[in-house]
């Protein structure tokens, strides 16, 4: 049976109808997601010393995981074989980051299900700090829970903090 040609105008009419709407619902998925998960206002410099402080303080005096050498390339200081593992994994990423020239507070949330989409190793970039070269393993990190993971400061007064929870 042979199927006519108004059919099959229909079917690819379908089909690509089908298209956009997907197309549209990642779209809104997306900028739902966006909405949900970074944060980027403008603050005083006082309102980040307290945000930081906040956010520092449920680590204590607990160094993190890595720092910045003397040429600002990030070198790990706590080998993850020494970090217990945790009784809770950790579910997200956060990076929080203070550019004092444009006086911008950023708080970003990054779920590790969304990490498990692409690779296994993570890449982070802020700004200025690339963290590429130190491929976070996002099973080790789920592995540790809640630990600090970076902690800088420039001498321009920029600030980045990056800890699971």
């Amino acid at each position: 049976m042979a199927v006519s040609r108004k059919t099959w105008i229909w079917i690819i009419v379908g089909v690509v109808g089908f298209g956009v709407v997907c197309m549209i619902a990642l779209a809104g998925f997306g900028l739902y997601f966006v909405a949900n998960h970074v944060q980027a206002r403008h603050a005083t410099t006082a309102e980040a010393f307290r945000a930081f402080d906040e956010a520092r303080a449920k680590f204590k005096d607990e160094k993190p995981i890595f720092d910045m050498d003397n040429v600002e390339h990030p070198r790990q200081v706590r080998a993850w074989s020494a970090i217990p593992t945790s009784q809770t994994p950790a579910k997200d990423v956060w990076v929080l980051a203070w550019d004092p020239d444009r006086e911008r507070l950023a708080r970003v949330s990054i779920p590790f299900w969304v990490l498990r989409l692409g690779k296994r190793k993570i890449d982070i970039s802020a700004g200025r700090f690339n963290f590429d070269r130190l491929e976070l393993d996002v099973n080790e990190l789920q592995r540790v829970g809640a630990v600090l993971l970076f902690d800088f400061r420039t001498p321009g007064g920029e600030r980045v903090l990056i800890w699971t929870q």
